[in-house]
């Protein structure tokens, strides 16, 4: 080949390289950056993180760009790679066996492609993407501009393999990917840390709590059986109104005595009985016993919660691993590990 011919490869060649270089740092970049400060910079006025904003509001058509551009640049840059090689070295390419004769021209072929390739991955795959990750937000919103080009020169090949993906996604019933304000709740700890002078201390402890709801098993808040008042099914309610309706609990459990072992058959509503007719009060409890909800002692709180908003239930009956009462939890206990102790 000319001079010339050498000179357009290797302009072609270097572009392929950019190309690559520059989308696989923006696939990290972009899952890596700081999307609160993003969203604080598009609302301050800057103009590259509102046009990067729009790019992360639509992650399919963002990532569909990201990857058609990638492997087509890839693609490219191995068939130029191949070219040049089979020209350098004189090797027939009309005649596919000549690449597998065993002769040294053969090995020094596939020898120069092997380390093509480890150079090609090292620098266009894992340099970019560590670089990005180091500089997620500055570099994303740097070259956002670039980006918008490379999206623009690709949109009708994206526009095609969109329209297939849909039809795919309409066949098995799945979805499209959809974008999130918080990709983690590390990252929204994180954005506390960034807005300390907007939060105030207890606002950010109440946020944390709110977050660790997911890691707290039920038992760290169960209240033992020994901490409340032993309440029978046969005990009349006017000795609850009595002796128990001025207690901090307005749930209790009812108790059951059997041949060889006790249980709770349910809860009792002190605040309830209160108002009944005092006709009413002559009658044992087991007559005014609600239904109770009982979950293992592992289970989070989140999950907890989540249970008793569905079921409407209030108090939760804790279980041991051998499925023996252990204690209760009420929505105020689940409060309070979330708002602290409210005195008034």
């Amino acid at each position: 080949m000319s001079g010339g011919e050498w000179a357009i490869l290797a302009t072609l060649m270097a572009l392929c390289l950019g190309l690559s270089f520059f989308l696989s740092g923006m696939e990290t970049g972009l899952v890596e950056l700081s999307r609160l400060r993003l969203r604080r910079m598009a609302r301050e006025g800057n103009e590259r993180a509102r046009r990067l904003q729009g790019y992360i509001d639509q992650p399919e058509d963002t990532l569909w760009t990201i990857l058609v551009g990638n492997t087509v640049a890839n693609l490219f840059a191995v068939l130029i790679w191949l070219y040049s090689l089979q020209n350098l070295l004189s090797i027939n390419a009309a005649e596919p066996s000549a690449l597998f004769k065993s002769n040294s021209t053969t090995v020094l072929y596939w020898t120069l492609f092997i380390i093509g390739t480890f150079f090609f991955y090292t620098l266009c795959e894992l340099l970019p993407k560590m670089l990005f990750r180091t500089y997620a937000t500055r570099l994303t919103i740097f070259l956002v501009g670039l980006f918008g080009v490379v999206d623009l020169l690709f949109n009708p090949l994206v526009k095609i393999m969109r329209a297939l993906s849909q039809m795919l996604l309409f066949t098995t019933g799945a979805g499209g990917l959809a974008g999130h304000l918080f990709g983690s709740r590390e990252e929204l700890r994180q954005m506390m840390a960034e807005s300390g002078q907007v939060l105030t201390r207890d606002e950010r402890v109440m946020i944390d709590r709110v977050l660790d709801l997911q890691k707290i098993p039920v038992r760290d808040l169960a209240v033992p059986f020994e901490n409340l008042p032993h309440i029978d099914e046969e005990t009349p309610v006017i000795d609850l109104i009595r002796n128990h309706a001025v207690k901090a609990y307005t749930r209790i459990p009812v108790w059951q005595d059997g041949e060889s072992s006790r249980r709770v058959v349910g809860v009792i509503n002190l605040r309830q009985l209160v108002f009944m007719p005092e006709n009413e009060w002559h009658r044992p409890a087991k007559h005014f016993v609600e239904s109770a909800l009982y979950q293992d002692e592992d289970i989070r709180l989140q999950k907890l919660l989540s249970l008793m908003q569905r079921s409407g239930q209030r108090v939760v009956i804790i279980l041991d691993k051998r499925k023996r009462e252990l204690g209760i939890v009420s929505l105020p206990d689940i409060l309070k590990s979330v708002f602290g102790e409210v005195k008034v």
